[in-house]
């Protein structure tokens, strides 16, 4: 039995870096009813994405690495068609392994060797959702967005310390201030390492677009400012435009297994559950959620390290 499990894990590991391309595969995809396109698509606007990408870097701090730090340890896309009130969400755990230019590689290092062109180029080949504008935020341009809107009631499921030690919060509802909202988004020591850390940060920004959506247009205007330095008032007119009014909020991660074996840690994503997302990203189907959508494939997973990427944030 033990055999059974290790060469099935292996197999996946195979499918996470070959993609399957066939048939089958493709008739699944569209048994759950996301067509290329649709009358309610054309309807809408124009699909605008943005890819928010949270380094690990802190101009801040007294420790010299980690002020030169650039990994992508956060990756965050968002997309949403202009007039349809909906919001879709795709986080991407750091440690997902993804194709590169140089061989395959964890998502978290591909700005880091390769800039923001390699880590749209790798996105957009992983979630099947074109990239259009990247946000960099380090921590320090983190603390700044929280401050200014002001302290964020959150659910805290579990005691969290800072990995500086710093910072210490207890299970429970809080009031997260600047230090405390980067140590709940942080914080990984847990049974589910990294993806629990995914869970939490849907959560926390299922509570930020929430306090975003009650902003006027003035301040939304600085917050994206604080985000994005240099942002148009065009960006922060469409970005105004799919707030208000926010009819629906879908956060996903991606889905996949834990790799095991020796050598480096791994999240091998499922490409078919992916593949049953992208049109929902994409807002090419008119009806149905992206979680009635991947609810189908969690039947695939019977490990308890494994996730469907359905929506955690609620």
């Amino acid at each position: 039995m033990r055999a059974v499990r290790w060469l099935a894990r292996w197999l996946v590991c195979a499918l996470a870096l070959y993609e399957p391309v066939h048939v089958v595969s493709l008739a699944r995809a569209d048994s759950l009813g996301a067509p290329d396109r649709s009358v309610h698509a054309q309807r809408l606007g124009p699909l605008r994405t943005l890819l928010v990408a949270g380094l690990d870097g802190d101009p801040e701090s007294r420790d010299a690495v980690r002020r030169t730090e650039n990994h992508t340890d956060v990756l965050v896309l968002m997309s949403s068609r202009v007039g349809s009130g909906v919001v879709n969400v795709l986080h991407i755990p750091r440690d997902t392994l993804v194709q590169t230019a140089w061989g395959p590689d964890k998502v978290n290092g591909v700005f880091r060797r390769g800039g923001q062109a390699a880590l749209c180029s790798v996105v957009t080949a992983l979630s099947g959702v074109p990239v259009q504008a990247v946000a960099l935020v380090d921590f320090a341009r983190f603390r700044k967005c929280i401050e200014f809107m002001g302290p964020l009631k959150f659910w805290v499921d579990r005691s969290i310390e800072s990995p500086e030690g710093d910072v210490r919060i207890r299970a429970g509802w809080c009031q997260l201030n600047p230090a405390r909202a980067l140590a709940v988004v942080r914080f990984r020591h847990e049974p589910l390492g990294d993806i629990g850390r995914v869970h939490r940060q849907e959560r926390f920004l299922r509570a930020l677009v929430n306090r975003c959506r009650a902003l006027p247009r003035a301040a939304l205007g600085t917050l994206a400012q604080l985000v994005v330095p240099g942002a148009s008032s065009s960006i922060v007119n469409q970005l105004y435009a799919v707030l208000h009014p926010l009819a629906r909020y879908e956060a996903h991660s991606v889905p996949g297994v834990f790799s095991v074996g020796p050598g480096a840690s791994y999240w091998l994503p499922d490409h078919l559950g992916l593949r049953a997302l992208a049109p929902v990203l994409r807002s090419d189907e008119g009806r149905g959620y992206a979680s009635e959508a991947l609810a189908v494939w969690a039947r695939r997973f019977s490990w308890k390290d494994a996730d469907d990427g359905r929506d955690r944030s609620l």
